[in-house]
């Protein structure tokens, strides 16, 4: 039987912990990508990831950086670096970023 894939959004108004709450059910699982709008927040989670387990399990992938450490799971992306093919926890705290509307 194959593995349960689940993708949560956390959708909320500004400043109410959504980013907090994805980071910490992403450390939560074995691995997880999360991907963010802005490449500035992309850094500073991937501090905390890097504070919390350590170098060697994150990576930080922007269109600026690449910083990939020897055991990989926790990866932290701007939403349009995110990498294809993976299967971890995908978290996506700001779900406005993949949203298209089209123009009126």
């Amino acid at each position: 039987m194959a593995a349960e894939t689940r993708i949560t959004a956390v959708l909320g108004p500004t400043n109410t912990g959504k980013t907090h709450y994805a980071i910490e059910r992403m450390l939560a699982h074995r691995t997880g990508v999360i991907g963010l709008p802005l490449r500035l927040l992309a850094r500073e989670v991937y501090d905390r990831i890097v504070a919390a387990r350590g170098p060697a399990v994150a990576a930080l992938v922007t269109g600026e950086e690449r910083i990939v450490g020897a055991r990989a799971q926790y990866w932290v992306c701007t939403v349009e670096a995110m990498p294809t093919g993976r299967d971890p926890a995908l978290r996506r705290p700001r779900a406005r970023a993949c949203l298209h509307r089209p123009a009126p």
